[in-house]
């Protein structure tokens, strides 16, 4: 059961990093977190505000 919540966060992360880097703009990761949240139905779902900033914005390592 977990292992849908930890594909969807860390599928999450890397989706932040990507943005941080440039990769991806936030549009795009708009789009591929909501298909996420589709694919991997998390149980923890509703806890989650899919369409918002992923992370709290805490810096760190510079980032």
């Amino acid at each position: 059961m977990l292992e849908k919540e930890v594909d969807y966060r860390l599928a999450k992360c890397v989706l932040a990093e990507m943005l941080l880097d440039g990769v991806i703009s936030n549009r795009e990761m708009q789009r591929a977190w909501k298909k996420f949240a589709k694919q991997y139905k998390p149980p923890f779902l509703e806890l989650d505000t899919v369409g918002g900033i992923i992370g709290d914005g805490v810096l760190v390592h510079e980032r």
